[in-house]
C-alpha cells in the first residue's frame, strides 16, 4: 500500500501540473435570453440622483490629464435576514449585495485603449449592467452587450471593474469583457452594475470576508469616490486610515438592525512618485473588513464589537488573539478527511521512520523544516504563515526543541502597531538566535524573507492562569548590501558576420536576490524529484515494482519530456525580456539549484547570440558591450522633484564582469572613456575597463546601500541610478590594424 500510496502522491502532482497549464479553448459568449434582462436590472441605478454622476465638466486644473474620474461609487448590502426579498426566507445563506455606478472623461487616446474594453461580473438572471458613452456633443449612446464574451479565470480585471467578493465566491470566471468600437477622446464613459450573491452559513456560521485595501490615488484623478457599507446585527467592521485618507464614518440607518459605514474622498490628484515607492505606506489609503458571525464564541478572532467601527488593536488585544489562533489552528481542517494535528502526526512517524530520533538537534531543525516545505512542493497553492509554523513547532515539540513564537507584520503593508486584519499577522518560529520563516518551493531554513526585513515583531507565550500574557517586544534581522548578492561573469565574442555577439553568462545569486531569481530560474527542472533528500526521506519510486513502477516511470519521462520542449523557449523569453530584444537561445545549465543548506546559492549558465550591439563606421566597429548588463531603470526628468520617502526594498548588490575577446586584427579605444565611480550614502555605480591582452575586461557594481532613504536622497539615488543607465549606452571602438 506503502508504494501505491507513493506512485499516486507524484502521478497526481503531475497531473496537477498538465491542469494548471494555460488552455486556449474557444471564447464563450453571453446567453443571449439574458441579455435584455441584465440591462433592465440595472435601470433603477441610473435613476438615482447623485451630484457626482450627474455633472458632465472636469476642473480646468485636470484638463491635461489622460482621463478624470467623475464618480466612481461602491454600495455593499451584507445581510443574512434577506430583507430586500432576495431568496426570502433562507435563513441559511448570507446575502450580499453590490451595487457600483462609475463615470469617466477620457482625454486622449491612451485613455481610449485603456477602456475600449470594459468588464462585468454575471452570474445569475436578477444581475444587471448596463453601459452608455456620452459623447461630445452631449449625445447618449447605450453601449451593446450583444458581443460579451466570458474571459478566463486567469485574467487581470482592471481595478474599477473589479468586485469586492471575487475571493469568497471564486467568480473571477464570471468575469464578461465587451469592446467599445467607437471611443474617442472627450467621451465620458459611464457604467452601473448590481450583483447578487449568497453563501451558505449554516455550517460555519464565521466568514471573514477579504481585507480590502483602499489606495485613494488612482492612475487618474478622482473627483468623487464613495464606498458604502451595510451589515447586519451579526457583522463586525474594522477600519484604519493612514498617510491622509479620509476615514469611514458611521451613519444612521433607514432600516433597524442595520448599520451603515461610509468612505468619502473627493478632488484626489494623481501621485507623482511612480519609482522606489510602496503605496500601501505611503498614498493616502483606507484599509477594511466585514467579518460575519452568527454566534458570539469568536475566541480567536481579530475582531471589536458589533455595530461599531474598530480602528485598531493594542499589542495586548493582538498577542491574545494571535495566541488562540495559533492554537486553535491544529484543529482546523488539513484536508476533507484530516486535521492539521493530525497532519503533523503523520509528519513525524514518517520522520521517526527515516531514523529523527538519532538525528542532532541543529539536523532535526533543518530536516523539519524541509520536511514541512515538501508538502508545499506537493501543493499547488503555499501555506499560510499560521499553518506552516504550527507544523514546524508540532515536529519541533515532539523532540522537546524548545522554540518561541514570534508574529509580525509585512513591511509592505505597515508596522505591528497597523495590524487589523488576521491575515496581517505573520507568524515566525524562533530557535535560539534563528528564525525560521514559511516556506516557499525553494526556501532555506533560516533564510530571511524581504518582506519582514527590520520589522518589529512580538515574541508571544501562553497566558498564565489568571489569563497574564508575556509579550516581549523584538526587531527583526535586516540586511547587509553583500548578502544579498547578483553576480554575473560574461564572455562575449564577435560572431562571424561581425554583426552578431555571442554570449556566455554565469548568473550566481544569494540571499534575498535568490528569492527573487529562483522561481524563473528552477521553472521547467525537476527540483521537486529530489526533494525527499532534503530530508532524509525515501525515493518516490524506491519500492515500487511491476506496472506501478512502469507507471511511474512513464510518468517521469513524460515530464522530463514536456519540461525538455518548454525550458528553451522559457529561457529564450527571459533573455529577450532582460535584454528588450529578439535573442537566439542557445542552452542553459543549471550547477546549483541554490534550495538545500549544502548548496544555497543558485547557479545557471546561459549560451545566447545577441544583435544590434555592433554599429559598423567605414572599417571600423563600434560594440556596445556594456549592455550586457541588460535594462537598467531609466528615472526621467518629470520625477526629479521627490514627494515620499524612498522605499528600495532591502540592500543589494549587483555586479558584473564581461570578458570581450578583441577579434584578430583589430585595435581597441575608448576603454579609459568607460570608467568612472559614484559613492553616496544612497548606493554605489562603479565601473572599471581595462584590456588584458586580447580582452576588454570590464567590471561593474551596482550597490542599494540601504532598505528605506529619505526624500531628501533622492537626488543621491538619481545620480548613481541615472549613471547605470546612461553607461549601458556607451561603445568600444575596434579599429583595424595598420
Amino acid at each position: 500500500m506503502k508504494a501505491l500510496h507513493i506512485y499516486r502522491y507524484l502521478l497526481s502532482w503531475t497531473v496537477l501540473f498538465f491542469l494548471s497549464m494555460p488552455v486556449i479553448h474557444a471564447q464563450d459568449f453571453i446567453d443571449e435570453d439574458f441579455l435584455e434582462k441584465i440591462e433592465s436590472n440595472a435601470q433603477p441605478l441610473w435613476n438615482e440622483s447623485v451630484p457626482a454622476f450627474t455633472n458632465n465638466q472636469v476642473p480646468a486644473k485636470y484638463e491635461k490629464e489622460s482621463a478624470v474620474v467623475m464618480g466612481y461609487r461602491r454600495m455593499v448590502n451584507i445581510d443574512k435576514q434577506s430583507r430586500l426579498n432576495f431568496w426570502k426566507g433562507v435563513q441559511s445563506n448570507l446575502v450580499f449585495i453590490e451595487n457600483v455606478r462609475f463615470k469617466i472623461r477620457m482625454h486622449d487616446k491612451n485613455a481610449v485603449e485603456v477602456f475600449s474594453t470594459i468588464y462585468f461580473r454575471y452570474r445569475d438572471k436578477t444581475d444587471g449592467f448596463s453601459a452608455r458613452l456620452i459623447k461630445s456633443n452631449g449625445e447618449k449612446v447605450n453601449i451593446s452587450l450583444n458581443e460579451a464574451v466570458q474571459i478566463d479565470a486567469s485574467t487581470s480585471i482592471p481595478e474599477f471593474f473589479q468586485s469586492f467578493f471575487d475571493q469568497e465566491l471564486g467568480t473571477q470566471g464570471q468575469y464578461y469583457k465587451v469592446a467599445i468600437p467607437d471611443l474617442e477622446p472627450g467621451d465620458i464613459l459611464e457604467y452601473v452594475t448590481s450583483t447578487r450573491n449568497k453563501l451558505d452559513v449554516s455550517r460555519s456560521g464565521y466568514i471573514e470576508f477579504s481585507p480590502q485595501y483602499e489606495v485613494c490615488s488612482k492612475g487618474y484623478p478622482v473627483l468623487f469616490n464613495q464606498i458604502i457599507m451595510e451589515t447586519d446585527s451579526k457583522s463586525y467592521f474594522k477600519s484604519m486610515s493612514f498617510s491622509g485618507a479620509p476615514e469611514f464614518k458611521q451613519e444612521n440607518s433607514n432600516e433597524e438592525g442595520i448599520y451603515r459605514y461610509v468612505f468619502t474622498d473627493t478632488d484626489r490628484a494623481t501621485e507623482k512618485d511612480v519609482h522606489f515607492i510602496n503605496a500601501y505606506t505611503h498614498y493616502p489609503l483606507v484599509k477594511f473588513q466585514v467579518i460575519y458571525s452568527n454566534s458570539d464564541n469568536v475566541k480567536g478572532a481579530l475582531i471589536g464589537s458589533k455595530g461599531q467601527i474598530k480602528t485598531g488593536f493594542s499589542m495586548e488585544e493582538l498577542a491574545k488573539r494571535a495566541w488562540e489562533d495559533f492554537m486553535q489552528e491544529g484543529r482546523q481542517m488539513y484536508s476533507q478527511y484530516t486535521t492539521v494535528n493530525k497532519m503533523g502526526e503523520m509528519l513525524w512517524n514518517e520522520m521517526k521512520r527515516s531514523g529523527a530520533k538519532d538525528w542532532s538537534e541543529q539536523e532535526f531543525i533543518e530536516k523539519s523544516y524541509y520536511k514541512v516545505r515538501h508538502l508545499v512542493v506537493m501543493r499547488d497553492s503555499y501555506f499560510s504563515d499560521i499553518r506552516a509554523a504550527y507544523l514546524f513547532r508540532y515536529l519541533l515539540m515532539e523532540r522537546d526543541v524548545k522554540s518561541d513564537l514570534c508574529i509580525s507584520i509585512s513591511n509592505k503593508v505597515g508596522t505591528i502597531k497597523d495590524v487589523l486584519f488576521d491575515q496581517e499577522i505573520k507568524y515566525i518560529v524562533k530557535i535560539n538566535d534563528k528564525l525560521y520563516f514559511n516556506s516557499t518551493d525553494h526556501s532555506n531554513p533560516g533564510e530571511l524573507v524581504e518582506s519582514l526585513l527590520g520589522c518589529e515583531a512580538y515574541i508571544i507565550n501562553a497566558p498564565d492562569k489568571k489569563g497574564n500574557q508575556e509579550i516581549i517586544p523584538y526587531k527583526l534581522p535586516s540586511s547587509s548590501p553583500e548578502q544579498n548578492l547578483s553576480s554575473y561573469d560574461i564572455t562575449a565574442s564577435l560572431m562571424p558576420d561581425k554583426k552578431t555577439l555571442a554570449v556566455k553568462r554565469v548568473s550566481t545569486y544569494k540571499g534575498i536576490n535568490k528569492n527573487r531569481a529562483i522561481d524563473d530560474a528552477l521553472r521547467y527542472t525537476t527540483y521537486m524529484l529530489d526533494d525527499y533528500k532534503n530530508y532524509g526521506g525515501e525515493s518516490p519510486g524506491e519500492n515500487l515494482t511491476g506496472l506501478a513502477e512502469e507507471n511511474f516511470d512513464n510518468t517521469i519521462r513524460t515530464l522530463k519530456e514536456f519540461y525538455k520542449k518548454e525550458k528553451p523557449e522559457f529561457v529564450k523569453r527571459q533573455l529577450q525580456g532582460d535584454y528588450g530584444q529578439s535573442v537566439k537561445s542557445k542552452s542553459f545549465t543549471l550547477q546549483s539549484g541554490g534550495r538545500s543548506r549544502k548548496n544555497p546559492d543558485l547557479v545557471f549558465t546561459e549560451e545566447f547570440e545577441l544583435g544590434n550591439r555592433v554599429r559598423k563606421a567605414g572599417k571600423r566597429l563600434l560594440v556596445n558591450i556594456n549592455s550586457l548588463v541588460g535594462g537598467q531603470l531609466h528615472i526621467k526628468k518629470d520625477e526629479n522633484e521627490r514627494q515620499h520617502d524612498i522605499s528600495l526594498g532591502y540592500p543589494r548588490t549587483l555586479q558584473w564582469v564581461i570578458r570581450f575577446a578583441i577579434p584578430d586584427g583589430y585595435d581597441v579605444q575608448g576603454i579609459s572613456e568607460l570608467n568612472q565611480n559614484i559613492d553616496n550614502e544612497a548606493g554605489v555605480f562603479n565601473l572599471v575597463a581595462e584590456q588584458k591582452g586580447q580582452l576588454v575586461e570590464i567590471t561593474i557594481r551596482k550597490i542599494y546601500k540601504q532598505k528605506d532613504l529619505p526624500k531628501s536622497s533622492w537626488n543621491n539615488l538619481v545620480s548613481f541610478v541615472d549613471a547605470a543607465y546612461k553607461s549601458a549606452f556607451k561603445y568600444i571602438l575596434l579599429v583595424p590594424k595598420a
